[in-house]
């Protein structure tokens, strides 16, 4: 068939799916009858197929432009994306999705826990046997104050009503707060070498916590510490843990790919990891609202002990949510939109 012969023989129905299109669009695929929604996907197969057909002898630029729209049109109608539903999305991940996803991963959550709790226990024993260990661990700017000095300008600027002159402490919990977020975005992302960089980096978090800690105890002030970094710190702290989680079923896929090749393994443990690293996202936004607010608040405007106890109080429901929260049974089948095409 030449191409005069091809175009004359096609031509109608080009026409025909055009003018079933423009009804289409002008209202819904609804607003069309049964036979002819089954028309116009005839019509629709017949046209791409007549597009390649047309590409490849080389029927003309005008009439592979005609088709292509033609074409795009009825793809754009017949086969229209899922509707964007956040608000769902969120629900079903919150609801269901991040909190059995933790539970599941209960075991490597615990590995990655023991690995920040070697740190707490290598950096605590440590700076407490020899005060002079806290260099090493305690980054430079956070050495220009001792503990009691930086308590008693936090203290003396709340006495006076002065939100500024924390210039010191909104340094402190800025490198904290983007220190957590930088953890939990390389605990992550290095966990594909095996997982051991992700232990690694949780005992060196657990370190520094420690050697901080141990400073503002041994100068008195471990309560204003407790007060200080336990609001934000618990869920900051948690986040990092579901990030080193995360990281860690990457090793697991590299580690033990069950029979899979290793390549496919690790993209099916980091589609298991989206769930986590998406709550721990969520969660790094409460524990910076909590930083911004609580977490600067200090006496004589809000006793210590109240914070300390709203702090917990914060902790126990995370992990009671994690934990304990009810979920949804497993297996029951949602519903999606189907082609017309499938009808």
């Amino acid at each position: 068939m030449n191409q005069a012969d091809f175009i004359r023989a096609r031509r109608p129905g080009w026409i025909e799916a055009s003018a079933l299109l423009d009804e289409a669009e002008q209202g819904d695929l609804s607003s069309l009858t049964h036979e002819r929604a089954r028309r116009l996907v005839d019509l629709y197969r017949r046209a791409s197929a007549d597009l390649i057909q047309a590409r490849t002898y080389g029927a003309g630029a005008e009439v592979v432009r005609h088709l292509e729209t033609i074409v795009a049109r009825g793809y754009a109608l017949l086969y229209p994306p899922p509707p964007l539903e956040l608000r769902r999305s969120f629900g079903r991940l919150f609801r269901d999705g991040f909190p059995r996803a933790v539970r599941r991963e209960g075991r490597v959550f615990a590995l990655a826990t023991g690995a920040f709790a070697a740190g707490l226990l290598l950096g605590g024993l440590t700076t407490a046997r020899d005060p002079e260990a806290s260099r090493l661990f305690v980054p430079a700017e956070h050495q220009r104050m001792t503990p009691r000095e930086r308590v008693a300008a936090e203290e003396s600027a709340g006495a006076v009503g002065r939100s500024a002159g924390a210039d010191v402490q909104a340094a402190f919990s800025s490198f904290l707060f983007t220190h957590n977020i930088g953890v939990s975005i390389v605990c992550f992302a290095i966990g594909v070498a095996w997982g051991l960089p992700t232990l690694l980096l949780l005992g060196y978090h657990g370190v520094f916590i420690a050697a901080l800690a141990v400073e503002y105890f041994r100068d008195g002030e471990g309560t204003f510490f407790l007060a200080w970094i336990l609001p934000h710190g618990i869920v900051e702290m948690t986040c990092m843990l579901l990030a080193g989680t995360a990281g860690l079923l990457l090793g697991r896929g590299v580690l033990w790919p069950r029979g899979l090749r290793r390549g496919d393994r690790v993209r099916e443990e980091a589609r298991g990891a989206l769930d986590l690293l998406a709550g721990g996202a969520a969660l790094l936004v409460i524990a910076g609202i909590v930083e911004g607010t609580l977490s600067q608040i200090h006496e004589p405007t809000l006793p210590y002990p109240l914070k300390i106890a709203m702090a917990l109080a914060l902790g126990g429901a995370l992990h009671a949510y994690l934990w304990l929260m009810p979920l949804p049974a497993e297996g029951v089948p949602q519903s999606a939109p189907r082609a017309l095409s499938s009808r």
